[in-house]
């Protein structure tokens, strides 16, 4: 008659099942996470990809983009004589409320410093509200325009900024349409359909944008931190509330009466 296990020996040999199936899904969980790992890798080795394509797309494989005729090489559209003794600077964005309501308060004063020549005024056009024209993209496509515009000879470039804060839509809107952009542009003195279809400046405007935002003063706080934000021969101006001077700040900076 065969022995029969004992007590102790079938607490053995349970132990060593318990220890050999521990061992086995031990097993298993390494060949998981092994292959969650490498499954991870392989997705962001993907999102890594696709991010820097996206950017050589946006920046034409990885090159500069191209500055538009007229315009300065950091985005600057500059009214005014060469001479004048003084720069005011002013970083807009054309969907931006409070710069049309800057643009309406100071621009004509700003207009009249120009052509006594008392200094040059130098638009920056920027684009980091797009969010707020339900997908067209509208602070982009208005820079463009401005861009577009800027280096083509006889154009009133004040009387286009003035008349596109006039018609700026209201945040949430589609916002103008490529058309009425060309014909404030029209109006302005100068032909830009092409180049809006085209939408040739996009990159520039992107670039632009983004550099606007990484400026720092001397002691690396950032100088840009939305629109408008002046400068004044290079100096950030401020009111007490952190926001762009009035006119009579203005006049002291570039010693005129205000």
């Amino acid at each position: 008659m065969p022995d029969r296990p004992t007590t102790k020996d079938a607490r053995r040999e349970a132990a060593r099942e318990k220890a050999r199936q521990m061992r086995e899904a031990q097993a298993r969980a390494k060949r998981r996470n092994r292959v969650l790992a490498i499954s991870a890798g392989a997705v962001a080795l993907v999102l890594v990809i696709g991010a820097v394509a996206f950017g050589i797309s946006r920046a034409g494989g990885g090159e500069p983009a191209a500055t538009p005729p007229g315009v300065t090489a950091d985005g600057g559209v500059v009214l005014g004589q060469a001479d004048a003794p003084h720069t005011v600077t002013v970083f807009q964005d054309y969907q931006c409320p409070v710069c049309k309501a800057y643009e309406a308060s100071v621009g004509p004063w700003l207009k009249e410093q120009v052509d006594s020549g008392a200094t040059k005024l130098e638009y920056r056009p920027i684009s980091f509200l797009d969010a707020q024209s339900s997908g067209t993209e509208y602070s982009t496509r208005a820079a463009n325009a401005a861009f577009c515009l800027a280096g083509q000879p006889g154009v009133d470039f004040y009387a286009f900024n003035t008349a596109m804060y006039l018609e700026q839509p209201a945040e949430g809107t589609d916002g103008l349409t490529d058309s009425r952009l060309v014909s404030i542009a029209q109006s302005a003195g100068g032909d830009i359909g092409t180049c809006v279809a085209s939408r040739t400046y996009d990159d520039f405007v992107a670039e632009r944008t983004e550099a606007a935002f990484a400026l720092t003063d001397s002691s690396g706080a950032r100088t840009v931190q939305g629109t408008p934000t002046v400068f004044v021969d290079g100096q950030l101006l401020q009111n007490d509330q952190g926001g762009a001077p009035d006119q009579q700040a203005l006049a002291t900076a570039i010693g005129v009466a205000g």
